[in-house]
């Protein structure tokens, strides 16, 4: 997925975020583009690769062969181009050095446990000018990043197009047939309700053997369908709890509004979002069922995850052209009633309902900024009151946190007040 060598993934992503797989066995087989995890007495897990949709884990559901198929009318999900700046006389321009060089060079200090650089990308973008872009080595502004939990942030502007154009609505029950038999409560659940994360449904976020995110994201070819049949725990609007499970019943409900294949969702989400946006790069691998896992799998290149951020920035626009509406992009960074402060529709916010509803969830930086967030701290940070888009990329192991105060503060600070370029490497 992302061009770069087996040894630098094996040392760098899988035993730094888990040193247990140390006895895991894993075989690269690219002819058959697979690659196998097995231990001594354990069965084989194998993920399958297609050029068109990433890699996917099978569990058996389907073959290679059937997998193929869906995604035969469907070219390669990038050529390598990038796609045309979001603001054309604002483009990216070379920089030289200053006070912003360095807030970002100091972003890039720490290191994991295994010793290897933690921060792998920032991108700083203030008035439609890339300011400041540094990489980590081994990896480029050709390199596709994971994002992890940003990606729900995608699945929801992908939920607000559909909105957009009346063939989703906001505040009436969910279009979930399972869900539309008498009594059965979760009948009432809207979709602000699971844009927001307060459904009400039981669902098990916490990583750990047996858990629902567990079984959802590594045991079922259609990894909806766990968070579909969990029960109802709240009253619907009452609770607020975050889920990776309904973030994919949203990529459920984008699956039967575009048609109810993978090749239905992947050409409406390039050809509504990611061509018009400019993010070439980006794509969300999908399930063995053909739905997009909207909860975790999304990949882009650093320049991408920025051109979302400006879509947001700029109140929906990219490239002179309104793709989603004022109202959407409203919704998407207010909390409703029932919602904690710090969350709206599918992004955090930079607020916190500890201390009241004026203070920040992250202290040194502006309040009003809101943020599409990822697991190993993925960042896509908006801050509308400095006209600025903040990108950090990285992997951070667990037990260990990028600290956002300490790093991005500074590179806030030193943002020049005409939005001239300064910095990249």
């Amino acid at each position: 997925m992302s061009g770069r060598a087996e040894a630098d993934v094996l040392r760098d992503d899988v035993r730094a975020l888990a040193p247990f797989t140390q006895g895991i066995s894993l075989a690269v087989d690219r002819e058959a583009r697979t690659v196998t995890a097995s231990t001594s007495g354990g069965a084989p897990r194998t993920a399958f690769y297609r050029p068109a949709a990433g890699c996917t884990l099978l569990t058996g559901d389907l073959s290679p062969a059937a997998l193929d198929a869906q995604t035969a009318r469907l070219g390669p999900a990038w050529t390598g181009t990038e796609g045309p700046w979001p603001q054309p006389k604002a483009a990216p321009a070379k920089m030289a050095g200053g006070a912003l060089e360095s807030a970002v060079a100091a972003a890039f200090d720490g290191v994991n446990t295994g010793g290897y650089p933690d921060t792998r990308a920032v991108v700083v973008i203030q008035h439609g000018r890339i300011l400041a872009e540094r990489y980590a080595p081994g990896f480029d502004r050709n390199t596709r990043f994971l994002g992890w939990s940003a990606t729900k942030s995608v699945m929801g502007t992908l939920v607000g197009i559909l909105v957009d154009e009346g063939k989703l609505r906001l505040d009436t029950p969910a279009p979930i047939a399972e869900w539309q038999k008498p009594g059965d409560p979760r009948a009432a659940i809207t979709l602000r309700q699971l844009l927001n994360m307060t459904s009400g449904l039981a669902f098990e976020e916490p990583y750990r053997p047996g858990s629902d995110s567990i079984r959802m994201l590594f045991q079922a070819g259609n990894m909806a369908s766990v968070a579909l049949a969990r029960p109802a725990e709240h009253a619907p609007g009452s609770n607020w709890s975050y889920s990776s499970g309904t973030s994919n019943i949203l990529s459920e409900i984008v699956f039967r509004a575009t048609g109810g294949t993978l090749e239905g969702m992947t050409r409406f989400a390039r050809e509504r979002l990611f061509d018009r946006a400019g993010m070439t790069s980006f794509l969300i691998e999908p399930d063995e069922s053909g739905v997009m896992v909207g909860s975790s799998y999304g990949y882009a290149t650093a320049r991408d995850w920025a051109r979302f951020g400006l879509l947001y920035l700029n109140d929906g626009k990219a490239n002179g052209k309104r793709l989603l509406s004022r109202d959407w992009v409203r919704f998407a960074r207010t909390p409703s009633d029932g919602a904690r402060q710090f969350y709206a529709g599918q992004f955090w916010l930079n607020r916190s309902d500890k201390n009241g509803p004026k203070s920040t969830y992250f202290r040194n930086l502006p309040g009003d900024a809101f943020m599409a967030m990822g697991h190993n701290s993925q960042m896509i940070m908006v801050i509308p009151s400095r006209d600025t888009v903040i990108v950090r990329l990285g992997w951070t192991p667990e037990g260990q946190s990028f600290d956002y105060d300490k790093y991005l503060a500074p590179i806030v600070a030193a943002l020049p007040a005409s939005g001239l370029a300064v910095s990249a490497r």
